[in-house]
């Protein structure tokens, strides 16, 4: 996490990668579900989690998985898996472009599992914010 630019108002934070802002600002939820022993499933194209950042959000390292590479249909097929499954605690998925079947396959998974799933947009190749 680097702070951009800071003022008393205004501070402008640029995280190194989506999974980073998952762990910084959903972490309580995050710790709450780290005590089911389950897993915890981390799914993008590239990778985009560091193990330091596990560590300081306090999440147990030991049931983090990453996986990486996967395009959006091995994206999607994936996710339904492992909601299918039922042994994740919970899913983050970093995903760009989900068509409106996507989005049904999804929801489905989701309203027959009892893991929690958080997509997560990258915006790596779109423009910064800009504040003035």
């Amino acid at each position: 996490m680097l702070i951009e630019y800071s003022t008393q108002q205004l501070m402008a934070i640029n995280f190194e990668s989506p999974f980073q802002q998952v762990l910084q600002q959903q972490r309580p939820l995050l710790k709450s579900l780290n005590k089911a022993k389950k897993w915890q499933l981390w799914l993008s194209d590239r990778p985009m989690l560091k193990r330091s950042w596990v560590n300081t959000a306090g999440l147990d390292k030991n049931k983090v998985i990453h996986l990486t590479n996967l395009n959006n249909e091995n994206l999607i097929s994936t996710i339904e898996k492992a909601l299918q499954c039922k042994t994740c605690s919970y899913v983050v998925a970093c995903i760009n472009n989900l068509n409106e079947q996507d989005k049904v396959r999804l929801q489905h998974a989701v309203s027959l599992s009892d893991t929690c799933l958080l997509l997560v947009h990258d915006e790596q190749s779109e423009q910064s914010i800009q504040y003035h």
